[in-house]
């Protein structure tokens, strides 16, 4: 019987530490080249976890990133690079999509020796943000599955301080505006429906993504750090006839800042 029982399957949980797969053992699992996930201590201690595959591959190139290891699923495998960054090694990897797939692969980092991930992604917007704009999430609605596996049933998780602190003194050294607010973590994709977007307006969030209170929740049970930054893709709040994706998957410069600014901020942490 698990240790909360409740009449919703969802919100059970287990207060347990150790499972029968436990982190550090799947990141030792060889991926198609051979090599593993690394196992407990070979990555550095700070990550960068990024969706941006085409920005990703720029850096690689730009900082000599060599590959230490991989997260391997059976979509494909997911390289860790490690950097040298003006002197502070870090790892970078591509991040998954949705709240299952990337509890996993956070899963995984902690348990090769991260302590500090950072990630940075693009989001759709429930306000009249302009596209490209950047947001510093500071709480998250839990309308995603993988974090009522970790943490007991809430509305919202809140952000840590230390890395929403980085990223503001980073913004604001370089001058580049930015919106701090809730963000609306949601595993149904094709169920943002107008009404939903208006209910969720409501509660406070401006944006929408699938990922953020899965990995604050998994960063909050391991006692690991966590942040989040984004960048305002697509509008939300014109309904399905009016719709518009605003290219935000083309909007190459503000993946490419993003991701500068991103890594900046975890170097400091």
């Amino acid at each position: 019987m698990p240790s909360k029982k409740n009449e919703f399957p969802i919100l059970e949980y287990s207060t347990d530490k150790v499972a029968v797969i436990n982190p550090d053992r799947d990141a030792a699992k060889p991926d198609r080249d051979g090599q593993g996930g690394g196992g407990f201590g070979r990555f550095p201690r700070l990550c960068l976890m990024t969706f941006f595959e085409e920005v990703l591959a720029r850096a690689v190139e730009r900082y000599g990133g060599e590959k230490i290891g991989a997260y391997a699923s059976e979509m494909k495998d997911f390289p860790v690079y490690r950097f040298t960054v003006n002197g502070t090694e870090i790892c970078v990897v591509q991040a998954a999509v949705a709240s299952g797939s990337i509890a996993m692969m956070t899963e995984m980092l902690y348990g090769c020796g991260v302590e500090v991930i950072v990630c940075c992604g693009g989001c759709g917007v429930l306000d009249d943000i302009p596209e490209g704009d950047v947001i510093i999430p500071v709480r998250a609605l839990r309308d995603e599955g993988a974090s009522y596996k970790y943490l007991p049933p809430a509305r919202f998780i809140e952000l840590q301080p230390g890395p929403i602190e980085s990223f503001r003194k980073v913004l604001e050294g370089h001058g580049i505006p930015y919106i701090e607010c809730a963000t609306w973590s949601t595993d149904g994709f094709y169920r943002e429906t107008q009404e939903m977007v208006a209910f969720r307006r409501e509660e406070g969030c401006k944006v929408v993504e699938m990922e953020c209170a899965t990995m604050a929740a998994i960063a909050s049970f391991r006692g690991k750090t966590f942040g989040q930054l984004l960048y305002s893709g697509d509008i939300l709040i014109g309904g399905a006839e009016d719709y518009d994706d605003r290219a935000w998957y083309n909007n190459v410069s503000a993946r490419e800042r993003l991701f500068s600014l991103a890594l900046e901020a975890l170097c400091r942490l």
